[in-house]
């Protein structure tokens, strides 16, 4: 596991945080301060990188199942701010970043694997 901490609060934390990205990326986009050029894309694909290792953590067998939920996720989210709001818009290199760290946080979690059998 990601952390040593009970499998349910894990889940729980999933859920919580996976309504909580949903509602704010459906909210109006606050002023924002770059400190990096593309920096919106590094958020997002930061954000996914925990969402994934925080579902892991709470459903450790079904990882690819959970990265494939999150890449649908993702895609979600795009087609909603496109379509239910009127000052957001769905970008692919959004979606194509949130894959990408989807792709991230499953490389450490085979990371993490591998360092577990090598000390067992």
């Amino acid at each position: 596991m990601f952390l040593r901490l009970p499998q349910p609060l894990f889940r729980a934390a999933f859920v919580v945080a996976v309504i909580l990205v949903f509602v704010l990326t459906m909210m109006p986009l606050p002023a924002q301060i770059s400190v990096v050029s593309n920096q919106d894309k590094f958020e997002h694909a930061i954000a996914f990188c925990v969402l994934m290792l925080t579902g892991w953590s709470g459903w450790p067998a079904r990882a690819h199942r959970i990265a494939a939920g999150l890449v649908a996720y993702g895609l979600l989210i795009e087609i909603c701010q496109q379509t239910l709001t009127t000052n957001r818009y769905g970008e692919a290199l959004d979606w194509l970043a949130d894959s990408v760290g989807i792709a991230i946080g499953l490389g450490l979690i085979r990371l993490l694997a591998v360092r577990q059998r090598a000390a067992h």
